[in-house]
């Protein structure tokens, strides 16, 4: 086996940092929030969690016993996974939480 050249080393390393940096890797940095749902906002299309404002859209998942928006309950337990969009709380997953 060919030990690699420097040069070898330092584009493997240049590609490394441009795909760490570039936009597509922090595009969808995903977080999550626990709680029960505080309020509903029908016409925005959101709920609050700990205080948190989230909305949702059409890419939206629903997982357990919810199918859409109009599933989600004041007082539920849920969990969210969650991107940050626009300054805004966009709901990627919400799922029912024990």
């Amino acid at each position: 086996m060919r030990k690699p050249t420097f040069p070898t080393i330092l584009k493997s390393a240049f590609l490394a940092g441009a795909l760490a940096l570039s936009p597509l890797a922090w595009a969808d940095d995903d977080r999550d929030v626990e709680g029960r749902i505080e309020s509903i906002n029908q016409q925005a299309g959101s709920f609050v969690v700990n205080g948190m404002t989230i909305y949702t859209d059409r890419e939206t998942d629903y997982d357990d016993d919810l199918e859409r928006f109009t599933d989600l309950k004041v007082g539920q337990k849920v969990e969210v996974d969650y991107v940050i969009r626009d300054g805004r709380h966009i709901a990627k997953e919400i799922e029912l939480d024990d």
